[in-house]
């Protein structure tokens, strides 16, 4: 797996989609008037619903200049509580690592600071017989994202409730999702007022532009559906269902080789 851009923008989104930089905003807009204030408290329940669940099934889909416009699909499972996990499933293909696997099919883990890919074993070469490669998160975001993932014990909704510092939230209507009737919020954050977020979002090619959030809650005050479009990326994340999922763990580390260094130089086994 060759250092590639795909890799790059897929990974910083997960880490964005996990909430460890939602709570990074900083004030932006003096304190809301009663309407807005009603709908940001709507929001604050919908984020400590989920975060009561510990888990989700989810179903995210990514786009950006990285993927080269392509929507890249991840299916899969959320965990936190013990620090965010997650663990996915997606074509290979989309992160230009089909060469490694026989059926098509990337299984990707977000756990401890690090990505962990599930590869055909190699009949040879250093990684012989490994069965899954590490890459860490700050090789792809930075020491500040490395830190930013590690320091996370938060649901992916976390950031919900940083939207009171927000300008323009309102409520788009109610709408449809997953067969769930809905209600559809809207706010923005501007770039300049980010704060340590920045830098990430930076990195997935908003450079100081703004941050939209739309947010679906349904008629159990859960969240359904959220998506984030930041510069040239956006991200859609569908929550399935929440709870009842199995722990999301590292791999032992006798199936697992660390590329880490090698992908920071480019060197990394794969396509280009």
């Amino acid at each position: 797996m060759k250092k590639n851009k795909a890799v790059t923008g897929v990974a910083a989104a997960l880490v964005i989609a996990a909430g460890s930089v939602g709570c990074s905003a900083t004030t932006v807009a003096e304190k809301a008037g009663n309407s807005a204030q009603a709908l940001v408290e709507a929001l604050s329940r919908a984020s400590d619903e989920a975060s009561k669940a510990g888990s989700a099934e989810i179903n995210m889909v990514v786009t950006s200049s990285e993927t080269a416009g392509k929507p890249v699909q991840m299916k899969g499972v959320y965990s936190w509580g013990d620090g965010v996990a997650m663990e996915t499933e997606m074509p290979a293909k989309d992160l230009q690592m089909e060469e490694l696997v026989a059926d098509g099919t990337i299984t990707m883990r977000m756990v401890q600071g690090a990505y962990y890919y599930g590869v055909d074993p190699s009949p040879d070469g250093p990684f012989k017989g490994k069965s899954w490669l590490k890459l860490d998160v700050s090789a792809v975001l930075g020491e500040q994202g490395a830190a930013g993932m590690k320091g996370a014990n938060s649901d992916p909704t976390a950031g919900l409730k940083t939207l009171k510092y927000a300008k323009g939230v309102s409520k788009v209507g109610t709408e449809k999702v997953n067969g769930k009737t809905t209600i559809h919020y809207r706010a923005t954050v501007p770039g300049d007022k980010l704060g340590d977020a920045a830098a990430m979002y930076g990195k997935l090619g908003s450079a100081g532009g703004d941050v939209v959030t739309d947010v679906w809650v349904d008629d159990k005050g859960m969240p359904a559906r959220m998506n984030q479009t930041f510069g040239t990326t956006s991200m859609n994340l569908d929550f399935l269902s929440f709870g009842g999922a199995k722990p999301i763990s590292a791999p032992p580390a006798g199936d697992t080789a660390d590329i880490t260094e090698l992908y920071k130089s480019g060197q990394a086994g794969g396509p280009a």
